[in-house]
């Protein structure tokens, strides 16, 4: 039994299938004998060997399985085989024997190592702890020693404790004064700042005003909020005379700005670097002047008046030498007036929209008007400003600054328009200054954003004065026409010179209407006094002429003046009305042209008294019983016509049609007196048709006419 016990101690430890491996050539029966021969002796456990042989044999064949199923190649398998490949280093009977051994040994080996560091960490501790100790005593002690101290010191700590608090109420006291002399008193520096009328405005003075007007609202807050009558009253009634001395001092200030030398930078349109801060303190101080009105108004009107003067003098310079852009002196064009009036005008416009831009920066919130209309928004409501300190006075309205400035120019302009238009003879000039105005009065009035501005009004009156004079060279062209009717001849047909002038004119005039900026709506009552003071003379004379010609003549000659006078009206909308009216005017004349020379080519065929004989001829009487249609007079005459329809130049030519210079109105013509000859033989055609002399039907007398 004891060779028996290390193959069981190996095969226990060494894993499945190794109890097989550590005894090679030797049969599992052979292995069990030794175990039966105590069975064999008689003992009680014979009968149970053949039971315990074959557990024996089961276990063994569960190792084998166990043992063929694992995966070699598995990792854990191969990590396994790796570890304990360190433990010897070759295979052999002996060191697989020892295997577990070896293990253990591995195993205790860790153990002693895992006590021999924690050994380190242990003496570490111990002298922590007498670290720890030390520092205990140490503590014990100085409390006992600071107790000791405590009971020593408890009075001084105690005085110490009172003193500080009478020291804090102390402070607390001297910080309210602080504060309140602070907000309620002005400082002896601020006082002089704002007194002292030798030294210029600076940004000191400004601060300085500033703590002046929160003082003096602290105070009037003290009496409304706290009830402190007396305080409130003796600090406002302190600071009221320190107020109204800055006050004069401001106003004398921008009095001296407005005179002298220094009037220039406030004057000039836009400030250089070096006068911007004096164009700031400008209007920081008309800012603060607001609530004094009287000073506030002196201010602005000596502004305006000086801006006024500048602005003239440079609109001089501008006429005679150029302005600082660079652009030529205005007044090298004079010799043409629309390009003189509109450089003008440009210059003017230019100019206003920076006065106003000027002033309104310069006025500030003092640019409302009376009625509570922002100036800067054109027109946008805004709340009226503060009550003003001073009742019963109110400041200047900001229009009424900006046409004070503005209207320096009116004179030198106006007086200048009237010389060149004095010199203008052609119409069209005058009509295209007269628009002039008219644009620049809108583009004004948009740059002003006031209607009734004194530059707006003056362009509209100049529109007015020029437009007169527009309509009252029609008028005298017209009264020229008038006078000479006795005298004219016309001896061709077509418009006369007098027509063309008149028409071309007007065609120039209707261009530059074109472009204008009336309203679609408006147009054709707007333009229908020009169209009345041209064309109506003008026709008028045109029917006098045509009453002293011969009837067909004087038809054609007043059917070429009103295709002549209607031709440039067709090419706008706003002459709709007068359009239709010249194409009734010319139907007519056209309609009793054409039956005239209808009348005419019938009574030269002698149709004429055929047709009035079978018109008159009663029902019952036969065709013969009449002289005018007696069969061989009448085929004469019917022979005579189709003749006239095969012959160029003849009775049919009708050349007083072909003097009508329209072709469209000569071709329309002609087809009408077709139609009516036309008409005329089929009457006649059917009224002898009993004879049977006729020998073309109406259809081919009518395409032959045609």
């Amino acid at each position: 039994m004891s060779d028996s016990q290390p193959p069981a101690r190996l095969s226990g430890g060494g894993g499945p299938g190794h109890e097989a491996l550590s005894a090679p050539g030797v049969s599992s029966d052979a292995a069990r004998k030794p175990a039966l021969a105590p069975g064999a002796a008689g003992t009680p456990s014979t009968a149970a060997a053949p039971v315990a042989a074959a557990a024996a044999s089961s276990h063994i064949a569960k190792k084998i399985q166990k043992a063929l199923s694992l995966r070699v190649d598995a990792q854990t398998s191969r990590d396994s085989l790796k570890c304990l490949s360190g433990f010897f280093d070759e295979n052999t009977m002996q060191t697989r024997r020892n295997l577990r051994a070896t293990i253990e040994g591995q195993h205790l080996l860790l153990h002693q190592d895992f006590v021999d560091s924690f050994g380190q960490l242990e003496k570490r501790i111990e002298s922590l702890d007498k670290l720890v100790n030390a520092l205990e005593g140490a503590c014990d002690r100085a409390s006992s020693q600071l107790r000791q101290s405590k009971s020593a010191t408890q009075a001084i700590l105690e005085r110490a404790a009172a003193l500080r608090n009478e020291s804090r109420i102390i402070d607390e006291k001297q910080e309210v004064l602080t504060h309140f002399l602070t907000r309620f008193r002005l400082s002896e520096a601020d006082t002089q700042l704002l007194r002292n009328g030798e030294r210029p405005l600076d940004e000191e003075f400004f601060c300085a005003f500033e703590r002046l007007e929160q003082v003096r609202k602290n105070a009037r807050e003290l009496l409304n909020t706290c009830g402190q009558q007396t305080s409130g009253v003796d600090i406002l009634h302190e600071t009221s005379e320190i107020l109204e001395a800055s006050y004069e001092r401001m106003f004398v200030w921008v009095q001296q700005q407005c005179r002298g030398p220094k009037s220039s930078i406030v004057a000039k349109a836009s400030a250089s670097d070096g006068e911007a801060q004096v164009e700031a303190f400008l209007k920081r101080v008309l800012g603060l002047l607001i609530e004094r009105p009287v000073y506030f108004n002196h201010c602005v009107r000596d502004i305006s008046r000086v801006r006024r003067q500048a602005l003239v003098q440079r609109f001089f310079d501008a006429l005679s030498q150029g302005d600082s852009s660079g652009n030529r002196p205005i007044e090298l064009q004079a010799s043409d007036p629309v390009r003189y009036v509109s450089d003008m005008l440009a210059w003017i416009h230019e100019n206003a929209a920076a006065e106003r831009h000027a002033l309104l920066a310069l006025m500030g919130r003092a640019a409302r008007t009376s009625d509570g209309v922002a100036a800067a928004d054109g027109g946008g409501a805004h709340p009226p400003e503060a009550a003003l300190s001073e009742p019963g006075l109110t400041l200047v309205a900001f229009d009424d600054i900006l046409d004070f400035t503005l209207e320096g120019l009116s004179t030198p302009f106006s007086t200048r328009v009237k010389q060149v238009l004095d010199m203008q003879s052609s119409t069209v000039v005058v009509y295209k200054v007269a628009q002039i105005f008219s644009l620049f009065a809108q583009n004004l009035a948009e740059a002003t954003r006031r209607e009734e501005s004194c530059v707006v009004v003056m362009c509209r009156d100049l529109h007015g004065c020029t437009y007169q004079a527009f309509l009252d060279m029609w008028e005298r062209q017209a009264q020229r026409l008038r006078q000479g009717v006795a005298g004219v001849y016309v001896s061709e047909l077509s418009a006369p010179s007098f027509v063309i002038e008149a028409v071309n004119t007007l065609s120039q005039v209707l261009a530059i209407y074109e472009s204008s900026l009336v309203p679609t709506t408006e147009r054709e009552a707007d333009f229908l006094p020009v169209l009345s003071a041209a064309f109506d003379p003008l026709l008028n004379h045109c029917q006098q002429v045509a009453a002293m010609m011969d009837t067909a003549d004087g038809q054609v000659f007043l059917i070429n003046c009103i295709v002549a006078m209607q031709a440039p009206l067709q090419k706008h909308d706003f002459t709709a009305q007068r359009v239709a009216m010249y194409s009734a005017l010319l139907e007519d004349h056209v309609r009793h042209l054409v039956d005239g020379q209808v009348a005419l080519v019938l009574s030269k065929l002698s149709l004429t008294e055929r047709l009035q004989a079978l018109r008159r001829k009663p029902p019952d009487a036969p065709l013969s019983s009449v002289p005018e249609l007696h069969p061989v007079s009448l085929a004469a005459t019917l022979r005579s016509f189709y003749n006239s329809l095969f012959t160029l130049g003849g009775v049919l030519a009708l050349p007083v049609l072909e003097r009508i210079s329209s072709r469209s109105v000569r071709s329309e013509a002609r087809a009408s007196v077709a139609r009516q000859i036309a008409t005329a033989y089929e009457e006649l055609y059917e009224g002898v048709k009993e004879l049977d002399i006729a020998t073309h039907t109406p259809d081919q007398v009518r395409t032959l006419l045609e």
